[in-house]
């Protein structure tokens, strides 16, 4: 992925809702937008996601031109490097990822992948691709 500016935000609703947001108005990125804490995070299937102080809250938000299925398969490259970054900071025999995009650390979920997409107005396909990592 391309080098991207970070905008970063005291409190949102949810990272992703903000690149929804921002990519509904033409915004293009790439993008990271991250913030300290969330008030409305949410997981797949709409499941509430914590994200309280201290822990990372990040959606980077890009364009393309692919399908919007094929769009879709950057959720398994992130967890891959979520997991990868894990292996840095524990033993990597505690790091293990649960389909489709969870990275686990000794078994307990430490990370989660969401990724949505849309029809932006300048005709291409947006892709929010938010990371919350319990630190």
């Amino acid at each position: 992925m391309p080098e991207a500016p970070v905008v970063a935000f005291d409190e949102l609703d949810s990272t992703n809702a903000e690149a929804r947001r921002r990519a509904e108005g033409g915004e293009i990125g790439p993008l990271w937008i991250v913030a300290a804490r969330q008030s409305a995070g949410r997981g797949r299937r709409g499941r509430a996601w914590e994200t309280g102080e201290g822990n990372l809250a990040a959606t980077y938000l890009f364009v393309t031109q692919k399908l919007p299925a094929e769009a879709a398969q950057v959720s398994f490259v992130a967890a891959l490097a979520v997991a990868d970054l894990a292996d840095a900071f524990v033993p990597a025999s505690l790091v293990s990822l649960k389909w489709p995009n969870d990275t686990l650390v000794a078994g307990r979920k430490a990370a989660g992948i969401l990724v949505e997409s849309g029809q932006g107005p300048h005709g291409s396909l947006w892709v929010a691709v938010g990371v919350g990592v319990n630190l």
